[in-house]
């Protein structure tokens, strides 16, 4: 990616510069019998070693002839090509959101909501079959492939990538001298102009997300991809710039070339390499056994990248076009979360000051995490936010989901208090969440059960464009342990939307896996009040997965049900162990003592004609679902249900 000039050889340039003067004593200095050394280079053959600079009329011809068929300039085209295809991308996104948006609104106001041919419903269910669909199995575990629909748009968009990279002819020109190899010159441009939407799809707050309303932790797997690909452009922009010089004169010209004073080939290495590291923490399996070093090197790291680039790019042409365009989308993006989404420095709050908290420690390594938010703090069902507990660490902030909705201000319901709960359930694992729950066991407190400290609250993000109660009559949520969190403010949102009478939502059922029985209490005083204030409308069914839980917490009416189970719900039911617990009411829901086979519990329940599947937890259970509801697409193509959409929540990214 450099002009032809800046890369010929030292000596040639010395040859040519030198001044008649310096030419003359130089001349005297030589023996008489090295005077044939003197001779002029202008009408030399072009096979002639000597003939390697524009001072030769047939190397000047040859390299005329070279940029005439492959010209260095148009080089830089590709790179406006590789912007205007993610540009239309976005294009294509803003139109389905747009028409998402104007279908929430009809549904608001008439139900059912637009009508569909049956064509269109089939057809929508075949991309979804396909898009839905996860691959299984230890090598996904390690390299996290996407859904098979995302994989799919990666593969077209590195096709893409690949035939403006070598579907053009030549790679290279017969001598280095007459410029850069086009290869190396289009792919390097290539590399560069995808700079700016790695960082926009990296955002916590992007352009992308405001444009298309798709949130930042779905766009961040085409970030990672993306970067993959950039990666894959850089490495085949460097291999020309060896390759030709090698050429030319072997590894004593490659030598030359690299340590010429501007060369291009020495200012790409520092980058090339920063690139290569950034790309090697971002495996997922690397990302996530050293997490904190990944996040807390990759944000520095990609800001060395850029500014190496500006470095390398020398102001070619409109190079640095790309690298301000970068520099702005994070700027922007930083600005926004600092000032807006960032509440300890919020312009609408007292800087420095975060939000009081009470954290309550719950069976089978739970934190219940109460933080008191002003009043006119808002969220939407499905949101997540980034906490920092600066009493355990300043420098670490992790995402929850939010686990409850803020208080309903509609209807013109007063507010009795210029605070509202904000909830988050947060599982001990490793790190800053085990250490979150040694100090509240650690914190003796006598006459609560709790401990207050201080939470500063970066958010809300996430949740989802469409009006689920609006738009759906049957939604089902499957959750594992602290996934919960995600479906506990869908399905309060519904209830509430019910009492409203803006849903047309006539079932709810919830179904979750939990490893100990115990665990159930987590969420008993939040659900029982919703379902039995609508036992008709909200169906439960727990799952207690660990069979060697001594206290299963299967009361004697469900024992009663588990002995009648049949194969077409999916669920093995055994009988409660002797040492069986009533924990949990009857009128709550159904406890069982097996892991649930989703691909059979769930088609019964897809019987609505709109159905809505929402699933948070676990990467296994994630798959699990995203197939399950793959192969559920048949309802639709059978034409015993119209539409089956689904929705998942990741813990982390």
């Amino acid at each position: 990616m450099s002009n032809h000039t800046k890369h010929r050889d030292t000596n040639v340039r010395s040859a040519v510069n030198q001044t008649p003067a310096r030419m003359a004593v130089k001349a005297m200095s030589m023996p008489m019998d090295d005077s044939s050394s003197s001779i002029n280079v202008t009408n030399l053959p072009l096979s002639d070693p000597r003939c390697d600079s524009d001072a030769c009329t047939a190397f000047k011809t040859a390299h005329q002839l070279s940029q005439a068929t492959v010209s260095y300039d148009y080089q830089y085209e590709y790179g406006h090509f590789t912007t205007w295809y993610y540009l239309a991308i976005i294009g294509v996104a803003m139109s389905v959101y747009f028409y998402r948006l104007y279908r929430n609104q009809v549904a608001r106001k008439r139900a059912p909501v637009i009508k569909k041919s049956l064509f269109a419903h089939k057809a929508l269910a075949l991309c979804r079959m396909v898009n839905y669909r996860h691959f299984k199995g230890r090598a996904a575990d390690y390299f996290g492939p996407p859904s098979i629909g995302s994989l799919a748009f990666i593969v077209v968009t590195s096709l893409f990538l690949l035939l403006m990279t070598f579907l053009v002819h030549p790679y290279y020109r017969d001598r280095r001298g007459y410029g850069s190899p086009p290869l190396a010159v289009r792919t390097g441009l290539m590399s560069q102009a995808l700079t700016p939407i790695i960082v926009a799809l990296a955002g916590k707050v992007n352009f992308i997300t405001m444009l298309t309303g798709i949130s930042h932790e779905k766009l961040n797997v085409f970030h990672r991809w993306v970067s993959y690909m950039c990666l894959f452009l850089a490495i085949v922009h460097t291999v020309p710039f060896i390759v030709a010089p090698l050429r030319d004169g072997g590894p004593a010209q490659l030598r030359k070339q690299y340590y010429k004073p501007g060369s291009m080939e020495y200012t790409g290495t520092p980058p090339l390499g920063i690139l290569v590291g950034i790309i090697v923490l971002s495996i997922p399996w690397i990302r996530h056994r050293f997490y904190n070093f990944f996040y807390r090197m990759h944000i520095p790291m990609y800001v060395t990248y850029l500014g190496l680039l500006f470095w390398h790019s020398a102001q070619e042409k409109d190079s640095w076009v790309y690298l301000y365009a970068t520099l702005a989308i994070w700027l922007a993006s930083c600005l926004v979360r600092f000032f807006y989404k960032w509440q300890t420095f919020s312009i609408f709050r007292d800087w420095f000051q975060g939000f009081p908290a009470k954290l309550q420690e719950l069976p089978g390594g739970m934190t219940k995490m109460t933080v008191l938010a002003p009043a006119d703090f808002k969220w939407k069902p499905g949101q997540h936010a980034w906490l920092r507990l600066p009493h355990i660490s300043v420098l670490q902030n992790h995402p929850y989901t939010i686990a409850n909705l803020p208080k309903d201000s509609a209807r013109g319901i007063e507010q009795n208090s210029d605070v509202q709960e904000m909830i988050f359930y947060i599982r001990a694992h490793q790190g800053l969440t085990h250490d979150l729950l040694k100090s509240v066991a650690n914190h003796d407190v006598v006459e609560d059960s709790g401990r207050s400290v201080s939470v500063h609250v970066d958010g809300p993000y996430g949740g989802l464009v469409e009006d689920v109660p609006a738009l759906y009559e049957s939604q089902v949520f499957v959750a594992g342990g602290s996934g919960i969190s995600a479906c506990l403010p869908w399905i309060h949102y519904a209830t509430r939307r019910i009492v409203q009478g803006s849903a047309i939502t006539t079932n709810i059922h919830l179904i979750w896996m939990v490893r100990y029985a115990t665990q159930i209490q987590w969420i008993t005083d939040e659900l029982e009040p919703l379902v039995n204030a609508h036992p008709d409308l909200i169906q439960v069914d727990f799952f207690v997965t660990d069979s060697s839980s001594s206290s299963p917490a299967i009361s004697s009416t469900d024992s009663e049900k588990d002995s009648e189970a049949t194969p077409k719900t999916g669920v093995s039911r055994s009988k409660p162990s002797e040492k069986s617990t009533t924990l949990v009411s009857p009128k709550l829901g159904q406890v069982h003592t097996q892991r649930p086979y989703l691909p059979k519990l769930l088609p019964p329940l897809l019987t609505a004609r709109r159905c809505f599947v929402l699933g948070c937890g676990p990467d296994s259970l994630r798959t699990d679902l995203a197939n399950a509801v793959s192969a559920a697409q048949k309802k639709v193509l059978t034409g015993e249900v119209d539409i089956v959409t689904l929705h998942t929540e990741s813990f982390g990214w």
